[in-house]
């Protein structure tokens, strides 16, 4: 078990003071406490992070670390999955509402297509019974004009 006292450095247990060159810094998981150099930190690095620590900035130990990691990744990988599973939740729900709205776009154009088809159609109709009718007095005139120039002659 670490010390937790700051008189000993919890990696090599040496005094605080042996270590003169470098400054002790508390890990903020297993609160032992560590010289620095132990932790492959500079003097600077460390008293960088000893006074931004009223700040919210935390430090920990190499040996903290990688528990740390591991709870972490196992903690956010069942909230990924969880986030993941209500994404394709989500997905299927929005794939299923646009399929049925591109179903009720292809009827009503399809009912489209077929009143235009039958619009068409009685279109074309009555444009045949116009062109028929317009023969018709071409013709009643024409024989009307013929009639009229016999009898001027």
């Amino acid at each position: 078990m670490p010390s937790k006292s700051k008189d000993k450095c919890a990696y090599c247990n040496l005094k605080a003071d042996e270590q003169k060159c470098h400054v002790m810094i508390r890990c903020d998981c297993c609160e032992a406490w560590y010289h620095s150099q132990c932790q492959d930190l500079t003097k600077y690095e460390a008293n960088l992070i000893s006074n931004a620590e009223g700040k919210g900035v935390r430090w920990f130990c190499t040996k903290c670390i990688p528990e740390l990691v591991i709870n972490v990744d196992s903690q956010d990988q069942t909230e990924a999955k969880t986030s993941i599973t209500e994404l394709k939740e989500k997905l299927e729900e929005m794939n299923l509402l646009t399929m049925n709205k591109l179903n009720d776009i292809d009827r009503a154009v399809k009912g489209m297509q077929l009143t235009y088809a039958d619009a068409l159609k009685s279109n074309n109709e009555n444009i045949k019974s116009l062109e028929d009718q317009c023969s018709k007095l071409v013709e009643q005139s024409t024989v009307q004009m013929d009639k009229a120039v016999e009898q001027k002659h």
